[in-house]
């Protein structure tokens, strides 16, 4: 009886693990995991509700090397919803997103588990992995033989679900190389003083994403200002284009949807219309009452200033800062606030109808740990659910 190892019992671990039993039935298989519990990242997406895949999987929303992601999406094992829902899952669209319909990310979670736990599989939980070793039959993974080797203990990202980067030195002493690491879908630190009040304020704009003032990116959606950083699903999507730039500048458009001319209007209609009322109760008809604060601070006013004390200058100044606020940028969290990670083993040493590593036949890479990610949305999880499906039943393949 053939034996297959499987590093990481992760999304893909567990996917890989379910389709290596569909090709080889006969296959012995041991999942090792570094956590007391198997898939507690997948717990955390979402928010809590999971969101696996997305309708919209055009190329757009992937980062990495185009062919091998072009192979990827387009492959056979890239139905991901079909997947879940031969494991008994029904789903439901939010906007493009596909959620479980239980809105509960533990059906994921425990879909996963239920379709890899049989009796020719054991889960190996707080289990560390310190070395495997290619021999020429296999590999001997912490001393104990295996014919093959799933590689897929996750990225840096996150450590405290599980990934804390340890497969990459796995994958380097079997050959593999590895790109710059860096995190991805975070937040990104803010060294505007002024705006440490704005903890909490959620706000709809357009973000645009500036260094050393040449434009990086831009996304529109909510943002959200957090402990002395902003947040949002625009600002994480941007949040890869950060790597080692300089002078780092985000530029909020508050009222993307307004003209600057109809902003301006707006406002002195509201000022004739109430002369004697504070100017940041007219401001708070247009956005949140702290924003609205900061940006009578950057204008010149002052609290609680009448409407008719108002002079022209600080109204066109109030309607530029509507329309471009700047915030300096510091620096993306850091992993243990990211999502993913961008960057790890090169592409272009693994196969992408297979996964099998170039390097070392037998030895198969996924999910995480491989150069590639997405944006927000169910990207990520589509890319580990897909590759951990490739993985999985090519290595099944190979070891019957």
């Amino acid at each position: 009886m053939k034996k297959l190892a499987i590093i990481g019992a992760g999304a893909s671990g567990l996917c890989a693990a379910i389709e290596a039993q569909k090709a080889n039935p006969d296959l012995k298989i041991t999942i090792f995991d570094r956590m007391q519990k198997c898939g507690k990242k997948i717990l955390a997406t979402g928010n809590g509700r999971c969101n696996f895949t997305n309708n919209d999987l055009s190329l757009k929303h992937f980062y990495g090397e185009n062919e091998f992601l072009k192979s990827i999406l387009s492959s056979e094992f890239s139905d991901i919803k079909a997947f879940f829902k031969n494991l008994g899952v029904l789903s439901y669209e939010e906007d493009g997103r596909i959620y479980p319909r239980s809105q509960q990310a533990s059906t994921i979670k425990e879909a996963l588990l239920k379709g890899a736990q049989n009796e020719k599989t054991t889960i190996k939980t707080e289990f560390r992995i310190s070395d495997i070793k290619k021999s020429k039959n296999g590999f001997t993974v912490n001393g104990e033989f295996f014919d093959g080797v799933i590689l897929c203990g996750g990225g840096k990202a996150s450590s405290v679900h599980g990934s804390d980067g340890s497969c990459y030195k796995l994958a380097e002493e079997l050959g593999h190389s590895l790109t710059s690491l860096y995190p991805a879908l975070c937040g990104l630190v803010i060294s505007d003083k002024d705006l440490n009040l704005l903890k909490g304020v959620r706000a709809e704009a357009l973000v645009r994403l500036y260094s050393d003032n040449m434009l990086s990116g831009s996304e529109a959606g909510e943002i959200q200002f957090t402990d002395k950083a902003i947040s949002g699903i625009p600002v994480m999507n941007l949040s890869h284009l950060c790597e080692s730039k300089r002078s780092l500048k985000i530029n909020l458009d508050l009222c993307p949807e307004i003209t600057e001319k109809a902003l301006f209007n707006h406002l002195k209609q509201g000022i004739n219309s109430f002369p004697d009322a504070e100017f940041e109760a007219i401001l708070n008809g247009i956005v949140n009452l702290k924003l609205g604060f900061a940006v009578m601070n950057r204008s010149g006013i002052k609290p609680q200033s009448k409407c008719k004390a108002l002079k022209s200058a600080q109204l066109n100044e109030v309607v530029k800062l509507l329309k471009c606020f700047e915030i300096n940028i510091k620096s993306p969290k850091g992993f243990e606030s990211a999502q993913v990670t961008k960057g790890g083993i090169k592409t272009n040493e693994v196969s992408p109808l297979t996964m099998m590593s170039k390097k070392a036949e037998g030895l198969f890479l996924c999910g995480e740990i491989l150069d590639i990610h997405g944006d927000c949305g169910g990207y990520n999880l589509h890319l580990a659910f897909t590759t951990g499906r490739i993985a999985g039943y090519s290595a099944g393949k190979f070891l019957k």
